[in-house]
């Protein structure tokens, strides 16, 4: 199951774009705090000098009103001052310096002045200011201000690469937000995706096959209750059932065992360092009873100390479940032999019998799940498919080989322990 990749692009387009308004807002309100600070301190000294020309127009000096304009032009707050004081009723009180057409046909044009603007003239960029009065006269000074601009384009650029980078940044990381966020949706929905399924396929297995140990078991106390019988018949009654009461539990024990380990269940927490070589041992010691009630020739041969990282008690059943088979589907005249060593930097278990061999049409299926084989004695059919599961769970490979009168090998190979070097 995959989530949607349509959902994907929502997320990242829907963060997109909050974080591009967010951006430009910045961007927009950083260019306008520095063009405030360009501004702010010229506007602030030219309008000073506007208000003062009114001021002696307010006053009725006028005639001193000339040489204080040409003085104020001389002034050195940037290079193309000029200086215009004009009356209420349109002519020229006092001016200083050249006044840019620009400016000029603006005042004719009777275009509302706003208190301060820039404008772009014949000789570069201007930056004016208006004063009006309160009896009607009003000043205008100006400046040439190129050096301001190009300060300002070279900001607003500036603003502008760092709010491109930044919003790029941003666009990649709501790509990868939402990417790691529904890579981890994704392996959730498949974790309880596959957790049913293995629920699916318990409940199956298991109603398919508790149903013929079940009706066999009560088939026995049907027969041993249906009349009275002597002592021994009632013994051989419980005998049997017994014996599919025993059915019952391993086969209940291997079906709750495999579903438990194609789950996962509490498998990668117990992780830790395993002697191979220790636990078959362990194995043969516990089957070597079972082998001499046989007569049945066993042997275990382990070379060297074999380490690998796993669960201790599924490798402990996976070398059980192989001799154990090998034990089950052969006569007891043919030998067994369970070996342990460490080779081509992998761990490797194989058991060995000498019995009649698996029919080559059976060969494809015999680790699939309730695939009983021939034998003495028959088994739950999962016995195999357990132990396929187990190998696979710990990163491992498992093969069988096998020829009519030839006899079964069952090779099982696991990466070897890195922590502990073999000695």
């Amino acid at each position: 199951m995959r989530f949607p990749r349509s959902l994907r692009w929502q997320l990242m387009l829907a963060f997109t774009g909050i974080v591009a308004l967010v951006v430009l807002a910045a961007a927009l309100g950083m260019a306008m705090l520095i063009e405030h600070a360009v501004w702010a301190p010229l506007d602030a000294a030219l309008q000073e000098e506007a208000e003062t020309l009114t001021q002696l127009r307010a006053i009725g000096r006028v005639d001193f009103l000339g040489a204080v304009a040409r003085e104020a032009g001389d002034h050195e707050l940037g290079a193309g001052k000029f200086i215009r004081v004009t009356a209420p009723d349109g002519h020229t009180l006092a001016e200083s310096g050249t006044m840019p057409l620009a400016v000029a046909a603006l005042a004719r044009a009777g275009v509302p002045a706003p208190p301060a603007a820039t404008i772009a003239a014949e000789k570069g960029p201007y930056r004016v200011v208006w004063y009006a009065a309160a009896d009607g006269s009003w000043a205008e000074i100006g400046v040439r201000v190129g050096r301001h601009v190009r300060t300002l384009e070279r900001a607003r650029l500036a603003i502008a690469g760092a709010a491109a980078v930044l919003l790029a940044a941003l666009m990649l990381l709501a790509w990868e937000i939402p990417t790691h966020a529904t890579a981890e949706l994704d392996r959730l929905l498949a974790r309880l995706e596959a957790a049913v399924g293995h629920l699916r396929r318990f409940t199956a297995d298991a109603a398919h096959e508790l149903r013929t140990p079940i009706a066999a078991l009560r088939a026995h106390l049907d027969v041993a209750l249906a009349r009275e019988r002597s002592a021994e018949a009632y013994r051989a009654g419980l005998l049997d059932a017994l014996e599919q009461t025993e059915r019952l539990e391993r086969l209940a024990a291997d079906l709750l065992t495999l579903s438990a380990v194609e789950a996962g269940v509490g498998t990668e927490a117990r992780r830790e360092m395993v002697r191979l070589d220790a636990l078959a041992r362990e194995v043969a010691e516990f089957l070597e009873p079972v082998a001499q009630e046989q007569g049945r020739h066993f042997a275990c041969r382990v070379e060297r100390p074999v380490t690998v990282r796993g669960t201790p008690d599924l490798l402990k059943r996976l070398v059980l479940n192989l001799v154990d088979n090998a034990f089950r589907h052969t006569p007891p005249t043919a030998a067994v032999e369970l070996s342990v060593r460490a080779e081509d930097g992998a761990a490797t278990i194989e058991v060995r019998d000498a019995g009649p061999g698996v029919p080559a049409a059976d060969l494809p299926e015999v680790f699939e799940r309730f695939r009983r084989g021939p034998g003495p004695t028959a088994g739950t059919g999962l016995g195999l498919a357990l132990c396929r599961e187990i190998t696979t769970r710990h990163g491992g490979q498992i093969a069988l080989e096998s020829a009519p009168a030839a006899g079964t090998t069952v090779t099982v190979t696991l990466p070897l322990a890195a922590a502990e070097p073999q000695v």
